[in-house]
């Protein structure tokens, strides 16, 4: 690769990471305020050129991993970041915070993944790396912000004031009523179900993505 093309490189990488500075924000307020709109954004994104797709926020899995690297720094701020690896396993592959964040970009993926095949299932699709890409890519604006959530109550719990933990542990519930009520939403707008049976879905899908995330994360935690 010559002088130049490394120079057009750096000058590619530098502008995406700059819009990153306008466009994380904006996705994020728009990820709060409608987060089942998002979601059918997202899907409705997936049906554009890839050149098209997503040119005024961020793309799904990039603004999950953003988020994520984020919410680790204000957990290093705040001296609350999550355990560090004492398995054998797991100090062996996660070595360093890089390998770390990618590790736990991982298990917050692993909710999005879930209610992706969940609902694929369910529609009676076919499913393979196409059709689970547009459902995973929507699901990762809410799991985003989900994650983001339990890293703020993650810091609360771990506060050094009366009733930490308690009020902790009241806003998780918060945090993941708010999950499920959106997943809810989801499932019936995509499934002709009635919104009593999209809840229940939602809560057993919930229930089994967290079973797959503490059994992933009991390999290198615990």
């Amino acid at each position: 690769m010559g002088f130049f093309q490394i120079l057009k490189s750096v000058e590619d990488l530098l502008y995406q990471v700059m819009t990153w500075l306008v466009f994380y924000p904006r996705t994020l307020w728009q990820v709060i305020r409608h987060p089942v709109r998002m979601i059918d954004y997202s899907d409705k994104e997936q049906g554009d050129t890839p050149d098209q797709q997503y040119i005024d926020t961020l793309s799904p899995p990039l603004f999950l991993m953003l988020t994520i690297l984020i919410s680790h720094g204000i957990e290093l701020a705040f001296q609350t970041s999550l355990d560090t690896p004492r398995t054998g396993v797991g100090k062996m592959l996660v070595n360093s915070e890089e390998n770390l964040l990618i590790l736990r970009s991982i298990l917050f993926s692993i909710y999005p993944l879930t209610f992706a095949v969940g609902l694929l299932k369910r529609s009676d699709q076919q499913l393979d790396t196409i059709t689970l890409r547009a459902p995973f890519f929507s699901q990762c604006y809410t799991g985003a912000l989900f994650a983001f959530l339990v890293s703020v109550v993650t810091i609360i719990s771990r506060a050094k004031f009366p009733d930490a933990q308690l009020i902790g542990t009241v806003l998780g519930l918060l945090v993941t009523v708010w999950y499920v009520w959106v997943q809810s939403i989801w499932f019936a707008e995509h499934l002709p179900i009635a919104r009593f049976k999209a809840t229940m879905i939602a809560i057993g899908t919930f229930i089994k993505a967290s079973f797959i995330n503490s059994a992933v994360a009991s390999l290198f935690f615990v």
